[in-house]
């Protein structure tokens, strides 16, 4: 029986970013058109935008997201894309702890190969 933050392969998860964090996404990135897309839809509310997007969608977002931070010169503008990268890795580590955990118990069943 599924844990109930797993998520099975294709379903979707709830990114929440301010209206601020979801325009740098679309600004300062090299984000494709699919990507874009989800961002665009997005359920604008109370300034909080509601990406939704597979896990694997997340992933490929926090990937662009990570990268212009990582090769920014401007300072500020790379504060900003690091708290938006610490969201979605907060939100994928919430979803993915109870997969880590039974792989892990898995690989601690499995005997150790003969040397």
């Amino acid at each position: 029986m599924a844990k109930k933050n797993q998520k099975k392969q294709g379903e979707t998860v709830t990114l929440k970013l301010t209206k601020e964090q979801a325009d740098l996404m679309v600004e300062h990135t090299f984000i494709d058109d699919d990507l874009l897309a989800i961002i665009y839809h997005s359920k604008l509310r109370d300034n909080v935008a509601a990406v939704r997007c597979t896990l694997d969608q997340l992933e490929e977002l926090a990937v662009y997201v990570a990268e212009e931070a990582n090769n920014t010169k401007n300072k500020k503008l790379q504060h900003e894309l690091d708290a938006i990268s610490e969201v979605m890795d907060d939100l994928n580590l919430f979803y993915m702890a109870d997969k880590r955990r039974d792989f892990e118990h898995y690989l601690s069943m499995v005997p150790d190969a003969p040397a």
